[in-house]
Order: C-alpha cells, then structure tokens, then sequence
C-alpha cells in the first residue's frame, strides 16, 4: 500500500468543503452532496470515536425505501475508494473498520479543521494558564471559518453537528471579547466582532459590536450600525426591533455625537438630509425605531397646538384574506405594497414596515373616519399592479387612543 507523507491531506469542512492533497485540490465528484461524499465526511467527523454501518445507512438513505441498505452502504464504500484514485489520490482503504465501527484509515494522516478547531476548544477548556487558553482559544477562532457543510445544511446529520460547533464558536468568541476587552484591545474585538457578524448576522453579535464602538467613543459608528443592523432585520426576516435592539438603542441615544465647536459639520449633515429627502416624492419612509420617535414628538405636540394623527396599520393577506404563505410571493407584494403607500400618501405622512406582511402609517391632518378613504385608494392602487393575488385589511386609530385598556378596563367592557 503507498503510505501518504504525514499532514499531506488537509480536510476543510466550515465554511466549506474541499481536500487538498499535496498543494492541489482534490475534486471527488461533480457535487459535495453525492452519498459516497457525505458517507466519507460523516466518518471523518467522528474521528476516533467511529460510525456504525447502521448509523450510516440511517443518515444517508433516511425515507428511501431500500431493502438491503448493508449492501447499499458496501456500493458507496467501493465508489468512493474507486473516485479517490481516479481524482488523484494514492490507492488504498481511507475507511477502515475497527470495533465494529468506521473509522479513517491511519495509513492516510488527514488534517480535518472540525477535529483541530474541537481539539483546541477542549484543551482551551482544560488549560489553567490564561497564556495557554488564549493560544488555544485564537487557534479555534482562526479555523471556524464558516457552517458546518454549508452545501449539505439540510441534511438532518450536518444540522445537529452544526449547531454543536456553533455553539463551541459563541464560547469562543466571549471568550476572547472578554479577554480583549481587560486588556483594552479594540482591535482584538473588532476582528472578532466583524467575523462573527459575517457569519451570523441575525445573532445579536452586531450589539456586542456597537456597545465595543460605543465605549471606544466611536458613536456616529456604532449609530450607523444600528441603523443597518435594524434596517436588515426589518427587510429581510419582516420583523421590528428585538427588545434587545431597543436596550441597544437607548445606550446610543444617551451618548453626544458633536463636540461644542462642530456646529458647521451639524448643519452640513442636516442639510444634506434634507436636500436628498426633498428631492424624493410621495410619503416618508423611516426605521421603525425612527418612526417611534416620531409618533412620541408627535404626541408631546399635540398637547400644545391641535394635530390631528392617525395610525394605521397596513396587512397583506392573499385574496380570501389570509396571510400569504409563499415567501417569495409575500416578498414581491410587500415590496409593490411599499411602493403603493409612498406614491398614494402625501409627502407629510409618515410610513415604515412593522413586520414582513406589515406596514404602519401615520396621517396627518387626517381624521379618523377619512383613513377609509385612503385605505381604499391604496387597496385599488395595490390591486391595480398585482391583481387578486393580494389584498389589504386595515386598522386605524387616534395617537390619543394609544394607551392600551387595562384588565380591569377590559372586564368592565365584557360587563356591559
């Protein structure tokens, strides 16, 4: 049998999948989800623990009725030796068996990012000088570069190790945000920040990396970034801040943006603002965030001059009136709908998507029984561009009227 020299097969499997071997990548098939493929990665992510021949079959022909998936399991085994030749690598077994289990083949020493990135958290874990865990916990870091098989998500098997590894990566990352935070190293949390952000920008790591840039003093940064941060979870998952958001927002609210001196630069930007809005038609999109400020500056003038401000809040169903189910669908009508209530509405009122189906507006000078009359104009206007595929239903309130009934309010309205 020719023996591979030592570490010549490097294994990567976050972020993505590829075998090099020897300087050069070695391509098995024309997909990194064929059978005989997820069959040699789901050895190699056991390590020296192994698999059973009954644990592979399970995972891989899960719902597939075969009558003989022993045999099955066999034909991957022979294909997958027989593809690892022919793209360039030494013949030989790769897979042994040993204890009734498969494991690698030690004839072929493979470098596999799971098992080192693991390796590393575990004597990170063990070690009692902070020399030795900040080694091993930078080493970690450096490896975790992305999910888990990320062309094999969803496959049962890769999700549960996935979410594992994840979870062994947010220890890290405390870990060392932690570490470099005593020692007042903001770049160190910045590096760590912007990763962990790429690669799971829904997490909440972007608060950790406003708070960093807030207590660095950076805050026209850290406020951007929470405009983005909130702008994206709006967009793409059709959700309103997290109360976490809230908390986050508060803590930049509180802080001073200009120094006394730095007047020019003030009215500069709040020029500029104003110059690109009026060059804009139709009604005032803002964040959510932004368009509960507005409603609470609204409020506090009304007790001093008589506005009249009604909110309405805006719902896509599909035509029997429930909510669309198809995201893509729900996706293109929300945008049309977006475009609808900026070019119905006048430029005074204000509007923002509360959900992925929703959008709040606010009217003004606009009574209470007069929202009927703009709601229709902007159901016929949706109705105009999309057809009977969507529709609109609609609620409006007062701002006077915002204070939600008590319990003790609501038992007496059953009463009557």
């Amino acid at each position: 049998m020719t023996q591979v020299g030592k570490d010549s097969i490097s294994v990567r499997m976050l972020g993505d999948f590829s075998i090099i071997y020897e300087g050069r990548e070695i391509v098995l098939g024309r997909k990194s989800t064929l059978k005989f493929i997820q069959l040699l990665q789901m050895v190699w992510l056991r390590g020296e623990s192994g698999i059973s021949k009954e644990q592979l079959g399970k995972a891989l022909y899960e719902g597939d009725d075969l009558s003989d998936i022993n045999n099955s399991v066999n034909n991957l085994l022979y294909q997958l030796r027989r593809q690892m030749v022919k793209a360039g690598l030494p013949k030989g077994e790769y897979i042994t068996r040993r204890d009734r289990k498969y494991v690698t083949d030690h004839h072929f020493p493979i470098r596999i990012d799971v098992q080192e990135f693991e390796q590393h958290m575990k004597l990170a874990g063990l070690a009692k000088e902070e020399t030795e865990q900040l080694r091993h916990y930078q080493a970690a870091f450096e490896l975790y570069r992305g999910e888990l098989l990320p062309a094999a998500c969803t496959e049962l098997w890769v999700m549960s190790e996935s979410m594992r590894l994840k979870k062994l990566f947010e220890t890290c990352i405390r870990w060392l945000a932690a570490y470099y935070k005593k020692n007042g190293d903001y770049s160190g949390q910045e590096m760590l920040y912007d990763r962990a952000v790429q690669l799971y920008p829904y997490d909440d790591w972007q608060i950790s990396q406003i708070d960093m840039l807030i207590e660095k003093g950076e805050y026209k940064k850290a406020c951007g970034l929470y405009d983005n941060m909130v702008q994206r979870y709006s967009e793409d998952m059709g959700l309103p801040p997290t109360p976490e958001m809230e908390a986050c927002y508060e803590r930049i609210s509180q802080m001073v943006f200009h120094l006394p001196g730095e007047m020019d630069e003030v009215k500069w930007n709040i020029w500029g603002s104003i110059e690109e809005d009026e060059a804009k038609s139709g009604a005032c999109y803002c964040s959510y965030r932004s368009f509960l400020d507005i409603c609470q500056m609204v409020k506090r003038n009304q007790e001093r001059a008589e506005i009249t401000m009604n909110l309405t809040i805006c719902t896509l169903t599909d035509y029997e009136g429930k909510i669309i189910q198809n995201r893509q669908k729900l996706k293109e009508s929300s945008d049309m709908l977006h475009q609808v209530i900026r070019t119905t509405l006048r430029r005074g009122d204000v509007f923002t998507q509360y959900s992925n189906s929703q959008y709040l507006i606010l009217l003004v000078g606009t009574e209470l029984e007069n929202c009927e009359v703009v709601y229709r104009r902007i159901n016929q206007r949706l109705k105009n561009q999309l057809g009977n595929r969507a529709k609109v239903q609609y609620a409006s309130t007062t701002l006077n009227q915002l204070r939600p009934t008590t319990e003790v309010e609501q038992n007496q309205f059953k009463l009557v």
